[in-house]
């Protein structure tokens, strides 16, 4: 009988011809079955279809063993292939029964590797195949047996598998001297996704809702990490799978490729297997229809190859998958509300009217159907049975993303450090779009061929938001702009060269920017001068995506942010003096026109009279001020030269000056809500002029960001304007911001300054006690109020404060309330505390000092008598109203309830109001505060099990 190598060897020509075709399928299940390393799969991935086919012969006709395994795997996948193929797989690759295996002790069989399998110890080397229950458990699993579906559903998974197997490189494009992996196999990065319960609508950029629910996650959220395949797994408390489920995220989060990734897993009969159709549909597409359209309609056009089987597909509903992707792009409204209607697939009604039906249920009840959205839009959670949030990259992610990004792994390791030691760049990093783009952007300044500045971009790698977008954008038009000018190759002259076109897109950009639109037609581009036919020949098939309906094409940036910031680059580069930058603050920051001003800052079309602009959309516009006024900058220096015209009306060293007045003025004058404010500072940083944040900061005397939910970079953006500032702060609140250890140390070089300090639960563990300690030890402390409430600081973390304590001489009250100070925590308190005199306060309630401790905290009064030292609730009256207040706050504010949970607060509440003793009316509020407390645990164990 002739041997498998021989066999491969005689066919090989044949083979390469049917199997180049697609070789994906082949590919990936003989990496899953051991036949070729991952390596040599990553390896082959990016090679040309041909060459993929032509190295895996060379590799398995290496050893007989690998041959027969190569041929055990085309039987599986040869659905995948054309009929000749299948037929030569029966000719030449004929069965024959396996020999028993001997069961060993126990009676279980022992499970061998596909290859044991295959060739099996002191057997003979002659060429057969195990019959195919042997690896039954490997192939993919067909619901539909019918021989006349198999052919269309395998064209649709071949359809599905070129259109999924590649992730787009928007600054660089598909090339083969692309810098960095596209294939999804080597570029995905598993994402972090938790169960969602949050209730209400956020009206603040999505951006910022996003960082206010991971920055950092809480460590008690981290068990409900779940993976996308598991989208569909059974639920916990019914063990059924879920038929709806919503996953929301902000846009570039890794909604849409973790959509993409399932499609493909599915089509290569790997995951999500229990279906046997999977239809993806995409409601930027669905927003191009007009008129009324049935389902069966519907899925007609968009999947041609499954017209014929679509009424056989439909008896068959529980095995069939929706996925509805994108739903923040459709464009007409959806009745959540609608009564319902007995529909069947042939049923015509309006698109909007069919997706609401197909979601709750009304339409195919028992098919399956995933939701992605954005957190803006709403989408009722009582039809969803499970309901997830993407919350992006976790820390050890963005290093895996950036080490796949590239194919030379010196550039990555370079890129991954720079990123990890600038706060603003890794902060963005775990939104997977971002990271796409800082990878991008960086690209440049750490190939291995790199030579200097006036080589590359003339500038140092970025370090902020907008410097980062302004390296990819000139990559971007670098790399699709110039290809066939090499004589063009200084920054001026290049941006000479784009500016028409990127000034009319900037402006289409803004205007409907202010609008909210993200679709434009035809029409739309041509009445900003932009010629659609020309689009795919310019670096602007990078920036404009095009999304197609039959004869309708309508186009969308990329993504929202490069929407903003082309926006921000036109206005920048339009404005010609400091009163028109000036005017456009006031609009976009705060809704105002300035008088005689009619309309807003550059628009063509004036809005009504007396009509601002909306509060929502100004707090959307937030991302875009800040590139904005990164772009001033970026003007000042000249960066934009070959756009802009350096002059703003006068000697340019006078705008910080007035920069740094107009902010003066915001901050003295106006009552700036927490979002606002903070959304300043981060425009003071982007703009980054010495002169103009120092004018800017001596107005701050009191910054409160209580409840803000501040990442590394906010807390980056505070540092950097405070310390322009020398005079005193009477206060800075940051309670319930979940700043954690590193967004507090980013603070330390400020915090002497603070008279009244607040950093109550913000995760904060011992390294945060040993920063805070240095900071009572200097001679430049003014603190007076330290309140470090429901950090988990431990027994070490309270030693070194007191050891702070003993000389400090600012101090006057120190509330350290549930901070997980035990017995040993107590050590040197009266060593220290007894030596200072200007302490007059000190409250420790929620702890578990032991009886050490509390004799400890006694001797401390005997010696500090005229020391006020609250050790149990019933102490103090005002303690127990304030703890009241407290829990009131915390029935109606989620985020506060999570902080408050994180520190396990409540448990330690309860356990210190029952082991202390009071009288009269403490005890009375006493029993109060315990009741209130346990009918708020009650209460939240009742929502969290409604929302699984």
């Amino acid at each position: 009988m002739v041997s498998a190598q021989e066999l491969l060897h005689s066919h090989r020509e044949v083979l390469l011809d049917w199997l180049s075709v697609n070789p994906t399928p082949l590919l990936r299940w003989l990496a899953d079955a051991g036949v070729l390393t991952s390596e040599q799969y990553r390896a082959v991935l990016e090679r040309s279809p041909t060459n993929k086919v032509a190295n895996v012969l060379e590799q398995v006709c290496a050893s007989e063993q690998s041959s027969r395994a190569f041929l055990q795997v085309l039987r599986q996948v040869q659905g995948y292939y054309c009929t000749q193929l299948q037929e030569w797989i029966n000719q030449h690759c004929t069965e024959t029964p396996p020999e028993p295996l001997p069961n060993p002790p126990g009676g279980k069989k022992k499970t061998k590797s596909l290859l044991s399998k295959l060739f099996p110890k002191g057997k003979s080397q002659e060429f057969t195949l195990p019959q195919k229950d042997e690896v039954a458990s490997m192939k993919p699993r067909q619901n539909l047996k019918s021989a006349s579906m198999k052919v269309p559903l395998n064209a649709h998974k071949n359809t599905l598998l070129r259109q999924t197997e590649r992730l787009m490189s928007y600054s660089e494009g598909e090339g083969q001297d692309s810098s960095s992996h596209a294939h999804i196999d080597i570029r995905y990065t598993e994402l972090f996704v938790t169960e969602d319960d949050e209730e209400g609508l956020h009206v603040q950029h999505e951006y910022f809702t996003f960082a206010s629910r991971r920055s950092p996650i809480y460590p008690h959220q981290t068990c409900r990490l779940i993976q996308p395949r598991d989208l569909l797994s059974p639920e916990s408390q019914t063990g059924c799978p879920p038929k709806r489920v919503k996953v929301k995220g902000i846009a570039g989060i890794g909604k849409s490729v973790a959509m993409q990734r399932l499609l493909y897993e599915w089509a290569l009969g790997k995951n999500l297997q229990k279906f046997s159709c999977v239809f993806d549909l995409r409601f930027r597409e669905l927003s191009l229809i007009d008129g009324p359209i049935s389902l069966h309609e519907l899925l007609a056009s968009r999947f041609l190859y499954l017209q014929d089987i679509l009424p056989e597909l439909f008896k068959q509903a529980e095995s069939l998958l929706f996925i509805l992707d994108g739903l923040d792009e459709f464009r007409h409204r959806l009745d959540w509300d609608s009564k319902d209607k007995v529909l069947t697939v042939e049923s015509k009604i309006p698109v909007s009217d069919l997706l609401v039906a197909l979601l709750r249920g009304n339409l195919l009840p028992e098919c399956s159907v995933i939701l992605t959205t954005r957190p803006s839009i709403d989408a009722p959670k009582r039809f969803f049975r499970r309901c997830c949030v993407v919350l992006g990259f976790q820390e050890k992610h963005v290093e895996e993303y950036t080490m796949k990004f590239y194919k030379d792994p010196l550039v990555a390791k370079k890129v991954f450090s720079y990123i990890a030691r600038h706060d603003n760049l890794f902060a963005l990093s775990f939104i997977p779009l971002y990271c796409y783009i800082i990878c991008s952007a960086l690209a440049e300044f750490f190939a291995t061929d790199y030579k200097s500045d006036e080589e590359s971009l003339d500038l140092n790698p970025p370090r902020t938001v907008s410097e980062v977008y302004y390296c990819y954008l000139y990559t971007t038009i670098k790399h699709h702009a110039l290809k066939d000018k090499a004589e063009t190759n200084s920054r001026p002259q290049i941006l000479a060269l784009v500016k028409e076109q990127l000034m009319n897109l900037g402006r289409m950009a803004y205007e409907n920017l202010l609008k909210n639109r993200i679709l434009f037609d035809r029409e739309d581009l041509e009445k900003f001068g932009l010629d659609p036919r020309g689009i795919r020949s310019t670096f602007l098939s990078q920036i404009l995506v095009s999304v197609k309906e039959e004869k309708v094409e309508m186009f969308a940036f990329f993504h929202l942010t490069i929407q903003e910031y082309l926006a921000a680059l036109f206005c920048v580069v339009s404005f010609s003096s400091y009163t028109e930058i000036l005017t456009g603050l006031d609009y976009w920051c705060f809704g105002e026109l300035r008088p005689p001003t009619e309309s807003p800052p550059l628009t063509l079309n004036p809005l009504p009279a007396g009509d601002d602009l909306e509060r929502p959309r100004v707090e959307n516009l937030q991302m875009f001020t800040r590139f904005f006024s990164g772009l001033v900058r970026a003007r000042l220096a000249r960066l934009l030269e070959g756009m802009a015209v350096n002059s703003l009306g006068g000697d340019d060293g006078g705008l910080p000056s007035q920069l740094g007045d107009w902010f003066q003025s915001q901050f003295r004058s106006r009552n700036l809500p927490n979002q606002m404010t903070l959304n300043l500072l981060h425009c003071l940083m982007e703009l980054h002029l010495q002169e103009t944040t120092s004018r800017a900061a001596p107005e701050i005397r009191k910054l409160n960001l209580f409840k803000m939910k501040l990442s590394v970079v906010d807390c980056a953006a505070v540092h950097y304007v405070l310390q322009f500032s020398k005079h005193l702060l009477k206060e800075l609140n940051l309670g319930y911001s979940n700043i954690g250890n590193k967004g507090f140390s980013r603070l330390g070089p400020i915090l002497h300054r603070c008279e009244s300090l607040y950093i109550r639960y913000n995760c904060l563990g011992t390294d945060a006690a040993i920063l805070e300690s240095a900071v009572l030890k200097s001679e430049d402390c003014q603190v007076k109020k330290l309140f470090m409430c429901g950090n988990k600081l431990g027994p070490e973390g309270a030693r070194v404060l007191w050891e702070a304590l003993e000389h400090n001489n600012t101090v006057e009250e120190v509330y350290l309330d549930i901070t997980g100070i035990t017995e040993s925590g107590t050590e040197n308190l009266v060593q220290c505390l007894s030596k200072n005199t200007a302490l007059k306060s000190l409250t420790v309630v929620g702890n578990e000092l032991g009886d050490v401790g509390w004799e400890r905290l006694r001797q401390l009064g005997r010696v500090r008598p005229d020391l006020r030292i609250i050790g149990h609730f019933v102490d103090d009256l005002g303690l127990l109203e304030a703890y009241l207040g407290w829990v009131e706050e915390m029935r109606t504010d989620h985020d506060q309830m999570e902080s408050v949970k994180n520190a396990d607060a409540l448990q330690s509440v309860l356990k210190g109001l029952w082991f202390s003793e009071g009288t009269g009316e403490n005890a009375v509020k006493a029993k109060e505060l315990e009741t209130k407390i346990l009918q708020l645990l009650k209460n939240s164990e009742l929502s969290a099990l409604r929302a699984k």
